[in-house]
């Protein structure tokens, strides 16, 4: 099952294969905060299922979604 990054409802990274590479994008972006000694992302971002992005190359900066 895919997972994205999302902010509220909207979502922001394309679709990535696991859970650990979405945080590890979102750790890259700088959304990840230290809380007490666990990883957590920023306010008002989560990590949701989603269904797979249509088949693109993809690009090692290419996971930001433009805002539509």
């Amino acid at each position: 099952m895919p997972y994205a990054l999302f902010e509220n409802d909207d979502k922001l990274s394309r679709s990535f294969p696991t859970l650990d590479e979405v945080w590890e994008h979102a750790d890259i972006a700088g959304l990840v905060v230290d809380d007490n000694g666990k990883p957590r992302l920023e306010d008002h971002y989560s990590i949701k299922p989603c269904a797979a992005d249509p088949k693109q190359e993809r690009q090692a900066d290419d996971w930001y979604l433009p805002k539509t």
